[in-house]
């Protein structure tokens, strides 16, 4: 009988300690197979739109490997229109890959490092640019609700953009936005 109630002490245990349920809900953190999606935003923090951005997107895909390994798919795109009759507008557009490291965390922050890639597009109607660059990123995502996050990253990562001429940059991005994003 001793036995019995050891093991199901130990197996009651273990199923707790998968997931953590507060008045909230059930907080599970990534594990492999699922799929998280999410969109960046800017805060209203200085009378801006909440939208402020309002000119461009950027859509994320996170595809968990692991508990601990993510891969990361993105994909942005920007317009911009002076609105002077005979004046181009300009547009990008970009595509990058990632991984992602992913740390033990909280009950519910997800603490992750990572490096990754992106290759990009612009034209401002008078020069066009092609772009490729990487780098390495931290970051942290806060479950407000069960599979839905608040999150933000920054990064330091070197740049080369090619047009009439060709530049080569290496720097920090420490970025003001935010994303939402909800796990499958």
């Amino acid at each position: 009988m001793k036995k019995l109630l050891i093991v199901f002490a130990i197996v009651s245990f273990g199923t707790a300690s998968a997931q953590i349920t507060t008045n909230a809900g059930t907080f599970t953190k990534p594990s492999a197979g699922e799929t998280a999606f999410e969109m960046k935003f800017m805060p209203n923090l200085d009378g801006n739109a909440i939208f402020a951005q309002s000119n461009s997107g950027t859509l994320m895909m996170r595809s968990f490997k692991s508990e601990t390994k993510a891969t990361r798919l993105s994909a942005s795109f920007s317009f911009e229109d002076s609105g002077i009759s005979g004046q181009d507008g300009s547009y990008s557009v970009s595509a990058g890959y990632g991984i992602e490291n992913h740390f033990s965390g909280a009950e519910r922050l997800s603490t992750f490092w990572g490096y990754g890639g992106n290759l990009g597009f612009a034209d401002n109607g008078s020069d066009t640019l092609f772009t490729i660059g990487g780098g390495v990123f931290l970051g942290a995502d806060y479950y407000i609700i069960p599979k839905v996050y608040i999150g933000t990253e920054i990064g330091y990562g070197l740049g080369i953009a090619t047009g009439d001429n060709t530049s080569i940059s290496l720097g920090g991005n420490v970025n003001g936005m935010l994303r939402l994003g909800f796990r499958l």
